[in-house]
């Protein structure tokens, strides 16, 4: 009846807005959040779209770099309940959006430079008209016959470590953190994982203002979910989750509502609402 990590094709979904509550509705949901990557452009259409029959909760997911001694690391950084016309917030968007759209332009050079022959149209063309994400970059490389399905495509050009990665230039975790909290909303640190540098990042961040850790997420285990929710306990942090779902999308079917999420979660974020 609850999730709270929802995307649109405003970012890397393949709903509508719209068509994302239309299904919530038709599975029985009753709270649900989009979580967009790095804009709110598509909350309004959801809260039009609902009507009243299920809570839309304000939000966004602002993808971040995190730099220490080791490197380079993606962190994701969610703001539930937000005010999505704060200027401090609406700026770091604003950069991010910029960033995203000069780092769509780097992958498909390095794309094309190894051979598999995509430009901007046939991305644009994979996204509709939605904004254009990996999984649209993953889609034209499949349809130009360089990789046999979207996941070998992904393994080989979006990830970390390939010599076809592209690095993005993104916001610092802490401004996210800062944008989130102007904005009158609770940050949320989204999927953590089990990397050595999480933890220690977010005990810094929590003197920035981080509020939340993601404990319930398809990509956490039993054993890391406990891991998150005894550390969320122990430094008196809310806990948030969600299924991440990004609609269906190929192979990949919906997933929304699929992560079990009590609901003392959101009661305990609906009562730390500034």
């Amino acid at each position: 009846m609850i999730d709270l990590h929802l995307h649109s094709h405003h970012s890397d979904g393949t709903w509508s807005p719209r068509d994302l509550v239309d299904h919530a509705l038709k599975i029985g949901m009753k709270h649900i959040a989009l979580t967009d990557h790095d804009t709110v452009a598509g909350v309004g259409e959801a809260i039009e779209t609902a009507a009243g029959r299920l809570e839309i909760i304000p939000a966004v997911e602002i993808n971040t770099i995190h730099h220490d001694e080791h490197g380079a690391y993606d962190v994701h950084i969610l703001g539930y309940f937000i005010d999505i016309e704060c200027p401090e917030l609406v700026s770091v968007l604003d950069r991010q959006k910029a960033a995203r759209a000069a780092h769509v332009l780097d992958c498909i050079e390095l794309v094309s430079a190894s051979g598999v022959a995509i430009t901007l149209e046939d991305v644009q063309a994979c996204a509709g008209k939605g904004a254009i994400g990996k999984a649209h970059l993953t889609e034209a490389i499949v349809r130009a016959g360089g990789a046999a399905d979207l996941t070998a495509a992904y393994h080989k050009y979006m990830v970390r470590g390939s010599k076809y990665y592209a690095p993005r230039k993104s916001v610092a975790p802490v401004d996210a953190v800062r944008a989130i909290r102007a904005a009158g909303g609770i940050a949320s640190m989204a999927h953590p994982g089990k990397e050595a540098h999480v933890i220690p990042l977010i005990e810094a961040l929590i003197e920035a203002g981080l509020e939340g850790v993601e404990a319930y997420h398809r990509v956490h285990g039993l054993t890391l979910l406990r891991k998150y929710v005894r550390f969320a306990h122990k430094r008196n942090l809310l806990v948030t989750g969600g299924s991440d779902c990004h609609g269906p999308y190929e192979e990949f079917a919906s997933m929304m509502g699929q992560i079990s999420l009590p609901p003392e979660i959101l009661i305990a974020l609906k009562k730390a609402r500034r």
